[in-house]
């Protein structure tokens, strides 16, 4: 799947679907897997098969599943080259904005 190709519910089932597999691929259960994150079984089963809960949750439930490295790349900023940081670096030199309040004659 495509994420740059789907919609944002689409994402989120896949990312269950994923850490279904990758749970079931451990040999742990829902049960065991919900203690190890601190969440209910249901809250565990609900976002394997939708997708949904919270960031924190969705963060635990990565960690457990020894993928947190995998989050490394999310919302990174770009990297950039040295040449683009030298012609941005030359091309923006700020300047400190004035302001003046005018006061209009009665």
């Amino acid at each position: 799947m495509y994420f740059t190709l789907s919609l944002p519910d689409d994402i989120c089932a896949e990312l269950g679907a994923r850490a279904r597999v990758r749970r079931v691929g451990m040999n742990v259960s829902v049960d065991e897997m919900a203690a190890r994150i601190g969440v209910s079984g249901q809250t565990l089963s609900n976002f394997e098969r939708t997708g949904k809960c919270t960031l924190l949750t969705f963060v635990r439930i990565v960690d457990a599943l020894g993928a947190a490295a995998d989050l490394q790349a999310v919302l990174a900023a770009p990297v950039r080259t040295l040449e683009e940081m030298r012609a941005k670096a030359a091309g923006s030199t700020r300047q400190r904005a004035y302001s003046r309040s005018r006061r209009r004659a009665p």
